[in-house]
C-alpha cells in the first residue's frame, strides 16, 4: 500500500506543480469562515507550508492530497466492509438529485466561494451559492434492488403495458369541453340494474408490525465495520504525509519562486498606499 500512495502522491504533486504558476495572488479573497480542509491539517506540516503561504496555494495541494485518502478508503470500503458499503448506497438512493454547482468541481477549486464579489449597480439574475441552497427536485428516486424492502425491477406488467399504449382518442364522446356545465349529459346512459349489497363487509386484515432493520449483532457488525474503516483511513493519511514529506523540497523551490514574489510585492504596494505617519 506504501508504494501505491507514493506513486500517488508523486502525480499531485506534480499536478500542482504544473497548476501553480497560472495562480495570481489578485484572485485572491478574504475568507469568512476558516477551511476544514487545511485549519490544523498534519498534511500542510508535511508540506512544509508555513502562515505566509496563502490559504488558495495550500488548499490546492491539500484537497488534492485528500482526494487521494477519500478514493483509497472507497476502494477498502467495497472490497471489504459490505454493512458499511450498503449503508452509503442507500444513502446515494434517497438523496434527491438535481443540479448541485459546488460538486464537479476541480480540486484547487473546491471549498472556495463560488461567485464574484457583487458590483453596485450591476444585479446577478441568479447567483450559483444560491442554486446551491435550493431544494433538490423532488422525485421519486428508485429503491436499491438489493435493499430490504426495496421493490424489484421486472418486466412491465399487462396493466402497465396498456396504461402506455392509451390513446387519448379513444376517449372521444366521453371528454367535456371547456365549457361544459353539465357534466351529467356528457355522460353515457347506464341502464338500470338491481343494487347488490354484500350482507357482512370483509374486515381488513390487520397490518403487521414493522419489524427491526437491524438487529443488535448487526449493530455491532456495522460499529465494527466503521472502526474498521477509520483505521484505515488513518493508515493511509499517515502513509500519505510520510510520502509527501520527500516533495519538501520540490514544493518550498516552487513557493519561492512563484509565490514569494508575488506576496513581496504586494506587501510593497500596501506599504507605499499607506499614509506616513505624521511628525510630531
Amino acid at each position: 500500500m506504501a508504494e501505491q500512495i507514493e506513486g500517488r502522491v508523486s502525480s499531485a504533486v506534480d499536478a500542482w506543480l504544473r497548476w501553480l504558476p497560472r495562480w495570481h495572488i489578485g484572485t485572491a479573497r478574504g475568507r469568512t469562515r476558516p477551511c476544514r480542509v487545511c485549519l490544523g491539517s498534519p498534511v500542510a506540516t508535511a508540506a512544509g507550508f508555513d502562515h505566509d503561504v496563502p490559504h488558495a496555494v495550500q488548499h490546492a495541494l491539500l484537497n488534492r492530497m485528500r482526494q487521494i485518502v477519500d478514493d483509497d478508503v472507497d476502494e477498502y470500503t467495497a472490497r471489504n466492509l459490505p454493512l458499511v458499503t450498503r449503508e452509503l448506497r442507500l444513502a446515494e438512493a434517497q438523496e434527491a438529485r438535481g443540479y448541485r454547482p459546488e460538486q464537479g468541481l476541480d480540486p484547487e477549486f473546491q471549498g472556495l466561494d463560488l461567485d464574484p464579489e457583487p458590483e453596485p449597480g450591476q444585479p446577478f439574475l441568479f447567483t450559483l451559492a444560491g442554486l446551491a441552497g435550493m431544494p433538490a427536485d423532488d422525485g421519486i428516486v428508485p429503491p436499491d434492488p438489493t435493499v430490504a424492502g426495496g421493490e424489484p425491477t421486472g418486466p412491465t406488467s399487462e396493466l402497465d403495458n396498456g396504461a402506455a399504449s392509451f390513446d387519448v382518442e379513444d376517449l372521444d364522446g366521453w371528454l367535456l369541453p371547456p365549457d361544459s356545465t353539465t357534466p351529467s349529459d356528457a355522460l353515457p346512459p347506464v341502464a338500470p340494474g338491481p343494487v347488490v349489497r354484500p350482507e357482512h363487509q370483509p374486515e381488513p386484515a390487520p397490518r403487521a408490525e414493522p419489524e427491526a432493520e437491524y438487529s443488535d449483532e448487526a449493530k455491532a457488525a456495522l460499529r465494527h465495520e466503521i472502526t474498521l474503516a477509520g483505521d484505515h483511513a488513518e493508515a493511509v493519511g499517515t502513509s500519505l504525509c510520510l510520502a509527501l514529506v520527500q516533495h519538501r523540497p520540490r514544493i518550498a523551490e516552487a513557493i519561492d519562486r512563484l509565490v514569494a514574489p508575488q506576496v513581496d510585492e504586494l506587501l510593497a504596494e500596501l506599504s507605499r498606499a499607506l499614509e506616513q505617519p505624521r511628525s510630531r
